[in-house]
């Protein structure tokens, strides 16, 4: 098999299981676009073009509350502030690659695509003397992982738009978005980076719970992100 594809395909295989989670997470978001009074070739193009899970699932529930063109992009850029430090980690990994292979998996680095990939990075070094005898193929590995999510993430949209309708009012699929990133952090907290994050995000969410309008949230996912990136920091250092 060509190593390339055989990478390829591990990403794919690797990142599989959680499918299982994403896929309701996409119904929820056709289901209250659809509810949001978005048409539905639009709901699909944004879950093409923008490709946010959280983000998109945020926005339509604003769309559908009222809210603003300048507070919903205030919220989905925020939301998505912690892809920063998925940037910070991948770089040192992805920075000898050509611009157009940096943009493909730029557009690629999601929750949970992130989480697969830097676990094999960080396990697997570069083959020694890493050139044209011996190349590193493992950006065809994250190939494999954003891929899977994203078409993943398309088809759980058209299905959300298409059956959505149809869904008992019984069926609780809400539990999918906490259990979706309860996975991934469980997959973060082995590195010393997110479990930094993780803990200063935690304890500045609970002392900044008074303030008002949620920003005590807002300035936990800030000091959250600036700990992941400060441990990255000391880590490479170190390593030294």
């Amino acid at each position: 098999m060509n190593p390339k594809f055989a990478e390829f395909l591990a990403g794919c295989r690797d990142e599989a299981p959680l499918q299982l989670g994403v896929m309701p997470f996409g119904m929820l978001y056709g289901i209250g676009a659809l509810a949001a009074g978005l048409p539905a070739w639009i709901a699909q193009l944004a879950s093409a073009v923008v490709f946010a899970g959280a983000a998109q699932l945020v926005i339509v529930q604003m769309l559908a509350a009222g809210a603003g063109a300048l507070p919903i992009g205030l919220t989905a850029g925020l939301l998505n502030l912690r892809h920063m430090l998925y940037s910070v980690s991948m770089a040192e990994h992805l920075r000898h690659l050509p611009r157009r292979w940096r943009l493909l998996l730029a557009y690629l680095l999601t929750d949970e695509a992130y989480a697969v990939a830097i676990l094999r990075y960080r396990a697997t070094p570069p083959p020694e003397g890493a050139g044209a005898g011996s190349p590193d193929l493992r950006h065809w590995y994250f190939l494999g992982c954003g891929f899977t999510l994203w078409l993943t993430w398309q088809l759980s949209t058209a299905a959300g738009l298409l059956f959505g309708a149809s869904v008992p009012a019984g069926w609780d699929i809400d539990f999918a978005v906490p259990l979706t990133f309860i996975a991934l952090l469980t997959l973060l907290m082995r590195e010393r980076a997110g479990q930094a994050a993780a803990l200063v995000a935690a304890l500045a969410a609970l002392a900044l719970a008074t303030l008002p309008y949620k920003l005590g949230l807002v300035a936990a996912i800030l000091l959250g992100l600036f700990a992941g990136v400060w441990a990255t920091r000391l880590g490479r250092e170190r390593g030294r």
